[in-house]
């Protein structure tokens, strides 16, 4: 003999908020909060920049393009002689984005490895001099316009590998690299 036994709806309903609301009591921490008994008094130490002195507009002639992606028709080049790493592990360098109206921008730039940020330092002026950037700050890479992320393929792709940048022969020839041949159609898809 088997027993049914029968629930109210008022009953079910009351056991289903109980148990749904069970995990709301749960105790809520800060786990980026540093913790002393790890030994751990303080965020990480701000990094020490290095002085950095712009570079001659001279070095603005030997370019290197890369390929960013197929969103955007820009083409983007790093000047091969400007490539440097500073003693606090900033690879610094000059750009040069040409837009598709053959519009161009110079500017001269770091990104830093360790803490993917980016700083702009000048620009070009009429092909003759720099002219200094009013925001010289650190910023995060992938802050700003998705369609001008060359930062973001420089970071990820050419110029930091483990938080540490590359020697500038190794990012140079990463870069002339990034062109890779594709095969397929936009029916078939491309490999």
């Amino acid at each position: 003999m088997s027993r049914v036994f029968a629930v109210s709806v008022p009953a079910c309903a009351a056991l289903w908020l109980a148990l749904s609301c069970a995990p709301a009591f749960a105790q809520i921490t800060d786990w980026q909060k540093p913790e002393p008994f790890r030994g751990e008094v303080g965020g990480p130490a701000p990094a020490v920049e290095d002085e950095y002195e712009l570079p001659q507009v001279s070095v603005a002639k030997d370019w290197q393009e890369f390929y960013v992606g197929a969103e955007t028709r820009n083409r983007y080049f790093v000047a091969r002689d400007s490539l440097s790493v500073g003693k606090d592990g900033s690879m610094r360098f000059v750009s040069r984005v040409v837009t598709a109206g053959g519009a161009e921008n110079v500017s001269v730039e770091a990104i830093r490895c360790a803490t993917g940020d980016r700083r702009l330092y000048a620009y070009l002026r009429d092909g003759k001099a720099w002219s200094l950037s009013k925001d010289t700050e650190w910023s995060p890479i992938n802050a700003g316009n998705r369609l001008n992320a060359y930062r973001l393929t420089l970071y990820e792709e050419h110029f930091c590998w483990a938080d540490h940048p590359v020697e500038p022969r190794q990012a140079l020839q990463s870069l002339a690299g990034s062109f890779k041949p594709r095969t397929g159609n936009p029916l078939t898809g491309y490999r």
